[in-house]
C-alpha cells in the first residue's frame, strides 16, 4: 500500500516529511529522501511531481472491506 512520506513545501525545491515531530524543512529533494531511509530502511520511492508528494510501497496489499450480510441476504 502506497503511503505519504512527504511534501514539497514552495518556494523551490524544499521538503518536509509528513509524520516528522520536529517539522524540519529539507532543502532539496535528495536530502529528504535519505532522511525517509534513513527512518524507514524502504529504498523504493515514488513521486508525483504535479501534486508535490513522495510516496512509498509497503510491500502490503490493501485490505478489502469483508462484506457482512444479515440473514435476508442484505447488505449491512
Amino acid at each position: 500500500m502506497k503511503e505519504l512520506k512527504a511534501t514539497r513545501v514552495p518556494p523551490g525545491d524544499r521538503w518536509a516529511i509528513v509524520d516528522d515531530d520536529e517539522e524540519r524543512v529539507y532543502s532539496s529533494l535528495t536530502e529528504v529522501l535519505n532522511a525517509i531511509f534513513m527512518k524507514t530502511g524502504i529504498s523504493q520511492f515514488f513521486m508525483d511531481a504535479k501534486q508535490g508528494e513522495v510516496h512509498t510501497e509497503d510491500g502490503v496489499p490493501k485490505k478489502e472491506p469483508i462484506k457482512k450480510f444479515s440473514l435476508y441476504g442484505e447488505e449491512i
